[in-house]
């Protein structure tokens, strides 16, 4: 049995659901008002037999313990699985981890402390002198925790050595340096400081800015254990409610900017710390947003700048927008497809300085935010010399890639958008992109050998594991563990498609980091042992791309059918009569005859 499995035999869905909701009991289930969306009508069923939960409403969703309470608290995999073990008293191998956790932890918070302290002494008059220029209030400073790191070599080193903090434990935390003759000094110096929180509120790290000439400007904690730059996003723990309620995420680059909207009343907003989003960034948002709105700061080439900020993320935004064709089929998607879009700043006003002078303009701009291809069709045209002999071709390449994913009618119109920016018949755009279709199927006329009648689907030694296992998730699992090229192929199957705890997070983590590697670094000692084990499967030589995907099939399959049986206990359920429940039983009627005729090919 596996510890998720333990959990779940110790712990009662009902007991783990009522603090946050309701429970009425309607025959063998429970219902309520969903707790992740607003509504009237109860749609939110607990089923005790099967210990898990489902949203017909809005969320259309559903899960065991474990998934409710991330959802519920906000919490990724680890933080929810310790949640979890503590309430049921079941002990987990990682304590060593924690321990190290917890210091750094205990010595980030110490350090803030510090900074803070420097800051409201007479030694940082200066830099207070600077906070007002920029309009930042007592409150929000200490909202914030904003500090000043002292002007000198070891003036942390000498306030963590007298309360008692490691010398190990600063240098892990990524606050002091380390010389090879032993010597040690304060990473931080003569910097205003801007301690980084994770989701859950633990100091994680420090961005830091000079008050002088110093360079660079902006400096922050190096890669630690706790923290990576491009898998943070400043002031999420601060926003990740406003952002839940509203279902919008307002994304600036920098702290001050994060800072003035919070300080002004516009609690969603996040900053990517100046740099490009990223894959793993977007994850952070993903469970709690299903708009994003980026603003980013316009420099001197105003929305050259924007433009360039984005091309730099290409790949996470053809990502997210690829999702949307899939998601539209498997009507239970959990992780409803992102809108993405852009807020055209004026030139010369970053975040900060519109939101404090020009509240009304900012909130215009936010909502007026244009859809990313409404922005970056006529900006990448902008940008380009269409008397350069192909520089159309290009433009057109370089948006197929991102339009040809949407669905039937916004092809069209985008199409149409490109042609009327390029001057060319819509026509005439269309034959080319025919033109090159043609061409890839001719040079596709010899199939590869997963395409070939030898290549049958073989679920292999793998998936006669133990009897705890699933093994076409295992199998599937493997696959993508072992062949990281064929993770895009899985991306638009939904993770709550596997129904064991450890496989459910694993397959979320596999399509939410780029490599195998920084998954690795990252996942909870529980899913790297799962990891480990499944980069040791026995897999066959040939035909794994043809057998992920008749696995992937059969797992959406079942749970289509899980979900249809669910449905078709609505009166059972005392559901009252909805339209919402009618056409998502008609949509899963018809996804089930979609992948019925997909498993008979």
């Amino acid at each position: 049995m596996s510890v998720t499995d333990d959990i779940k035999a110790k712990l009662d869905i009902l007991d783990v659901v009522s603090p946050h909701v309701s429970l009425q009991k309607s025959g063998r289930t429970f219902k309520a008002n969903c707790p992740f969306h607003t509504e009237k009508t109860p749609s939110f069923i607990v089923n005790p037999e099967r210990q898990s939960w489902h949203c017909f409403g809005a969320c259309a969703t559903g899960g065991d313990i474990f998934s409710f309470v991330m959802r519920a608290e906000n919490l990724q995999f680890g933080d929810a699985l310790r949640m979890l073990a503590q309430r049921a008293g079941v002990e987990l191998s990682s304590a060593p981890n924690r321990e190290q956790s917890n210091a750094i932890h205990s010595v980030n918070n110490a350090a803030a402390t510090y900074f803070q302290e420097v800051l409201e002494s007479e030694t940082g008059g200066q830099a207070r002198e600077y906070l007002d220029s920029r309009s930042v209030r007592r409150q929000a400073r200490q909202d914030f925790k904003l500090g000043l790191s002292a002007d000198r070599w070891d003036g942390l080193i000498q306030y963590l050595r007298t309360h008692g903090y490691k010398r190990e434990d600063a240098i892990a935390a990524g606050l002091v340096r380390e010389g090879e003759n032993g010597q040690v000094w304060d990473f931080f110096r003569n910097r205003l400081m801007f301690p980084i929180f994770d989701r859950n509120g633990n100091i994680i790290g420090f961005g830091a800015r000079a008050l002088d000439d110093s360079t660079p400007k902006y400096i922050n904690t190096a890669q630690t254990e706790m923290f990576d730059k491009r898998s943070t996003l400043y002031a999420l723990h601060f926003a990740n409610a406003e952002i839940r309620q509203t279902g919008t995420a307002v994304i600036v680059e920098g702290y001050m900017d994060a800072i003035a909207a919070h300080e002004h009343g516009y609690k969603n907003v996040v900053a990517s710390m100046g740099t490009a989003l990223t894959e793993n960034q977007v994850s952070q948002l993903r469970s709690l947003a299903r708009e994003f709105v980026l603003a980013l700061d316009p420099d001197d080439a105003g929305q050259e700048a924007t433009l360039r900020s984005l091309e730099s993320s290409w790949h996470v935004f053809r990502d997210v927008i690829s999702r949307r064709n899939t998601a539209n089929q498997s009507v239970l998607n959990q992780w409803t497809p992102p809108v993405l879009k852009i807020a055209a700043l004026p030139a010369g006003l970053d975040p900060d300085a519109l939101i404090r002078t020009d509240p009304t303009r900012w909130e215009s701009i936010i909502s007026e935010a244009l859809p990313l291809l409404d922005f970056v069709i006529p900006a990448l045209v902008r940008r380009s010399d269409l008397n350069v002999p192909d520089s159309r071709a290009h433009i057109v390449r370089e948006l197929a890639r991102l339009i040809n994913r949407l669905d039937d009618m916004d092809q069209h119109d985008y199409w149409a958008k490109l042609a009327d920016e390029l001057s060319v018949p819509l026509e005439a755009l269309q034959a080319s992109i025919a033109s090159v279709g043609n061409r890839r199927a001719r040079g596709r006329r010899n199939p590869p050998p997963w395409q070939s009648e030898e290549a049958q689907v073989d679920v292999s030694s793998n998936a006669l594991r133990a009897q705890d296992s699933d093994p076409i998730e295992e199998h599937a699992l493997s696959i993508l563990v072992q062949n990281p090229d064929l993770v895009e192929n899985a991306r638009p199957t939904n993770p709550d498609c596997f129904r064991e705890t450890e496989n459910r997070e694993l397959f979320t983590a596999l399509i939410s980091y780029p490599t195998i590697e920084e998954l690795r670094a990252e996942v909870d000692q529980i899913l790297a042992e799962r990891l480990s084990r499944l980069e040791s499967a026995d897999l066959p030589g040939t035909g794994l791309e043809r057998a992920l995907a008749h696995c992937l099939t059969r797992l959406e399959r079942r749970r289509s059918s899980y979900n249809q049986e669910m449905m078709l206990h609505t009166e059972e359920l005392a559901l009252p009569p909805s339209r919402e429940v009618e056409d998502e039983v008609k949509r899963v009627n018809q996804r089930i005859k979609e992948l019925e005729i997909m498993s008979s090919r």
